[in-house]
């Protein structure tokens, strides 16, 4: 066994930090902290940082479009289809 194996289990992130869901979804800071305002993400605090729940986060990035669905809605709004 290498010593990999032998650390244990890989913790799983529950929460990110607004920087960190920025990075890993390409969604604006400012954006993230007005979704969590409006309540579309779920967030704790820990004092004035906000932690946003790394499930609902997945979860809202997976409910955006893909670019194929705004290039059809886009051309079903010109006529285009």
């Amino acid at each position: 066994m290498t010593a990999a194996h032998q650390a244990g289990p890989v913790p799983v992130q529950i929460s990110y930090n607004t920087r960190q869901a920025a990075a890993a979804t390409g969604i604006a800071e400012s954006t993230l902290r007005q979704l969590v305002r409006q309540g579309k993400l779920a967030a704790r605090y820990n004092g004035a940082s906000i932690l946003i729940d790394a499930e609902d986060l997945a979860r809202y990035y997976r409910s955006l479009p893909s670019e194929r669905q705004v290039d059809i809605e886009c051309a079903a709004n010109r006529g285009v289809a």
